[in-house]
Order: structure tokens, then C-alpha cells, then sequence
């Protein structure tokens, strides 16, 4: 007798379920790292105009034009900035939100694993009683056969 469990198509479908949720996880992980990255991105080139106005400031002649549009661009730098920290806390929401189904995902198949290991359990032990049963019967029987004789 072999075992086999008759649910096994819902544990396949759940398995399937956590492994799509599990995907959708990391891409979205991965979306924020970028967005992350593009984020420091910005934050170092306001960092290097800020230098860059440093710098002109030192010279003699013919830096306030200079000086103004980095400060122009500055201020819309911080714009873009207050921005993507916008984008960045929407996306943590969705990183989070597929983290907890991706939980539930695999809370529901590590459920029906362990249905299934009890299940085999109980079949296996259902078969050990049965084998049980079967040699105490021969064992009778031989034991009756050398008796009557």
C-alpha cells in the first residue's frame, strides 16, 4: 500500500500561491532598492553643487550668476528630494503589505504540510498495526497446527 494524500491538489495550489507571492515580494523589494538608490543618487549631487557653490563663492569675479542657478537648482534638488521620500514611503507600504501576504502564503502551506505528515503517520502506523495483526494470525495458526499434533 502506498500512501497518498488526498488533498494534495490544495497543497499544490497554496505551494504555488506562496511561490507567486514570494515573487511579487522581491520585486517589489527590489523596486525600492532602486528607488532607494536613485534617492542617494539625488542626494549626492545636491551635495556636490553645494561643494561646487563653495567653491565659486571663493572666487573674485563673476560667480553670482553661477551662484544663483545653484541655488535654483538647489532648491528644486530638495523639491525632487521631499519627492522620492514620498514615492519611497508608498513603496514600503507595498513591500509591506506583500510581505504579509507572502506570511500568510506560507503560514497556509506549512499548515497543510503538517496535515500531511500527520496523515502519513497515522497511515503508516494504520499499516504497522495491520502487518502486526497479520503475523499475530500466523503466528496463531502455526501455534495451533504444532499443538494439535
Amino acid at each position: 500500500m502506498k500512501f497518498k494524500f488526498q488533498m494534495q491538489k490544495v497543497l499544490d495550489h497554496r505551494q504555488i500561491k506562496m511561490d507567486l507571492a514570494r515573487k511579487d515580494y522581491l520585486e517589489a523589494q527590489a523596486f525600492l532598492a532602486d528607488e532607494q538608490k536613485k534617492l542617494q543618487e539625488m542626494i549626492d549631487v545636491k551635495n556636490s553643487s553645494l561643494a561646487q557653490r563653495s567653491s565659486l563663492a571663493g572666487q573674485t569675479t563673476g560667480w553670482q550668476e553661477q551662484v544663483n542657478q545653484i541655488n535654483h537648482f538647489l532648491t528644486l534638488q530638495d523639491l525632487r528630494i521631499v519627492q522620492q521620500n514620498e514615492r519611497l514611503l508608498k513603496i514600503e507600504k507595498v513591500v509591506e503589505s506583500r510581505r504579509e501576504i507572502l506570511k500568510d502564503a506560507l503560514t497556509e502551506v506549512k499548515i497543510m504540510e503538517r496535515l500531511k505528515e500527520k496523515k502519513k503517520a497515522d497511515f503508516l502506523q494504520e499499516v504497522r498495526e495491520k502487518e502486526a495483526k497479520e503475523l499475530d494470525e500466523i503466528a496463531s495458526t502455526r501455534f495451533v497446527r504444532t499443538t494439535k499434533a
